[in-house]
């Protein structure tokens, strides 16, 4: 006779909580698209993107050491007016939990962004200037941030500067082409992201002759004052090139 082992109460998985209602911001729907948030003791318990204006559905997770710990609804950093929710494992869903939102909701603007130089040195000395124009006439931007791990580094903020311009510095000693996603976030935790603007090509120096030389990976005159004269070259990168230029001799000018 095979003995069956009986799973305890511990090793069942909770079945989440199922909540669905209205979903107003203001006086008005909540757009689709809108992403609603439920926290239980300030940790995130279940988020959805509603697909109809208006209308949302929601999954909370918890364990059972939640039974009878508040429910907390958010849209961004906004709780909802006052609702009486809490989590039981195991509870029949509910439905008509209508929730109300009063708030900035709107994302900030990110008017453009940019790098300045375009093609860089992969030296870790060499850089490319970030700036973006950002704005949120209803609550402020909060931050602006862009992501450098596609070229090793992190998730770095960028610096205020006069006429809601923000920018920072980036270099890199890895080579490649990279896209660096942009994202500003507003004080009612709004956030837009940009993905497409911030192109950035660092070149190793062993680059640069095959890169800029033509086909037949050397520099004439006319290539080099071309290359000069290319704002979207880096300054090091033009000077390493006219090293190249001139390794031969000075009166190539």
């Amino acid at each position: 006779m095979s003995l069956i082992p009986v799973a305890s109460a511990s090793s069942i998985p909770s079945i989440p909580n199922a909540f669905e209602g209205k979903l107003i911001t203001g006086d008005a729907d909540a757009p689709a698209g809108t992403i609603i948030s439920a926290y239980i003791d300030s940790e995130l318990a279940g988020s959805n993107t509603i697909d109809e204006a208006g209308e949302y559905q929601l999954l909370v997770s918890g364990t059972e050491e939640d039974n009878g710990k508040q429910i907390i609804f958010k849209l961004g950093l906004v709780e909802s007016e006052p609702v009486s929710v809490t989590y039981q494992q195991g509870a029949t869903p509910v439905k008509g939990l209508d929730l109300t939102f009063e708030g900035d909701f709107v994302s900030p603007v990110i008017e453009n962004c940019f790098a300045s130089p375009v093609y860089i040195l992969n030296d870790g000395k060499d850089y490319s200037a970030i700036r973006a124009k950002v704005s949120d006439d209803l609550s402020g931007v909060l931050s602006v941030t862009i992501d450098l791990t596609p070229i090793g580094g992190e998730v770095v903020p960028l610096t205020l500067e006069d006429g809601g311009i923000y920018t920072c510095n980036v270099g890199s000693t890895q080579a490649g082409m990279f896209k660096l996603a942009l994202t500003a976030t507003d004080y009612f935790g709004n956030t837009v992201t940009d993905e497409d603007s911030i192109l950035i090509t660092v070149v190793s120096e062993d680059e640069l002759t095959t890169r800029y030389g033509g086909a037949d990976k050397s520099f004439s005159a006319e290539e080099i004052n071309n290359i000069v004269n290319n704002n979207e070259i880096s300054s090091r990168s033009k000077y390493a090139i006219l090293d190249i230029y001139f390794a031969d001799g000075w009166d190539r000018i």
